[in-house]
């Protein structure tokens, strides 16, 4: 299924049942000659959520790609409950193109219930507000790359600007970008949740290619992704993300991402590693 600016993100993160814990789905082709990572995290995060009885919401998810997928390819999803409580539900979800198993994750799902809560504001409250910066789209007419790659999902960068200026080796850098999806998402919180799980992945190599400069997206292949989810995700608005990598052994980079609404509240952390080809 091909997607582009103006493809609603909802009406291509589906499942569709297809016998006791078995789903199937037809993965977006964004262009890019394989599946997109965060295609298969956010349709295990809907196959997960689909499982579960009651009203229990994603916290957590950590997946493991094992094997490249054609883009568009049809995949199956076979979810195995490994727990059930009245506050946790947690899910195996594994992934198969033609038989091969492509993608292992596991997600944890939780019963909303009071309890401690603490957090620190730390958005720059210098930062331009999303409503004064040029659209991804804008960006691609004035620089020339293809719209049919940028999804159902709005970015509007904030810094650093192309090209990005090399940084010494123990200067800290970030990559820093408001993101939403380009039309309201339903009022359905499983999609809410998977249209986060698959944008917790797009953009994810800026990290890498900040500190590097010279680098290419197409040299990195992600090897695992971790997110948790702090707070509930009504995403009906711009969300802030910010994408570091400061450490690099052996060929693997370790990203780092920090989500945020506008009012300064954490919405989410993601931790991902890729090999750099």
């Amino acid at each position: 299924m091909g997607t582009g600016p103006d493809v609603p993100v909802e009406s291509f993160l589906t499942v569709a049942p297809a016998g006791s814990g078995e789903w199937t789905a037809e993965l977006a082709d964004l262009g890019w000659g394989t599946a997109f990572g965060g295609d298969l995290l956010a349709r295990a995060s809907l196959a997960a959520a689909a499982s579960c009885d009651g009203v229990k919401r994603l916290h957590a998810l950590h997946g493991h790609f094992l094997r490249p997928v054609p883009a568009g390819a049809k995949v199956s999803l076979r979810v195995a409950t490994l727990g059930d409580g009245e506050r946790f539900s947690r899910r195996r979800v594994e992934l198969r193109h033609e038989g091969t198993l492509v993608c292992d994750v596991v997600a944890s799902l939780t019963a909303q219930t009071d309890g401690i809560a603490f957090q620190p504001v730390r958005l720059d409250p210098s930062l331009p507000r999303p409503e004064s910066l040029p659209s991804d789209v804008e960006l691609a007419r004035a620089e020339g790359w293809p719209e049919s790659n940028l999804s159902g999902i709005e970015w509007r960068r904030v810094r650093p600007s192309f090209p990005f200026p090399k940084p010494a080796p123990d200067e800290p850098v970030s990559w820093i970008g408001w993101f939403r999806p380009r039309t309201p998402l339903p009022d359905d919180a499983a999609l809410h949740e998977a249209a986060f799980v698959f944008t917790s992945d797009l953009m994810s190599h800026a990290g890498v290619e900040t500190r590097l400069v010279d680098f290419h997206p197409g040299r990195l292949t992600s090897l695992d992704h971790a997110l948790w989810i702090h707070c509930p995700p009504r995403w009906n608005d711009f969300w802030l993300i910010e994408t570091t990598s400061d450490v690099a052994h052996s060929g693997r980079a370790l990203t780092r991402r920090e989500v945020y609404a506008r009012d300064g509240a954490r919405i989410a952390t993601v931790v991902q590693e890729a090999l750099l080809g």
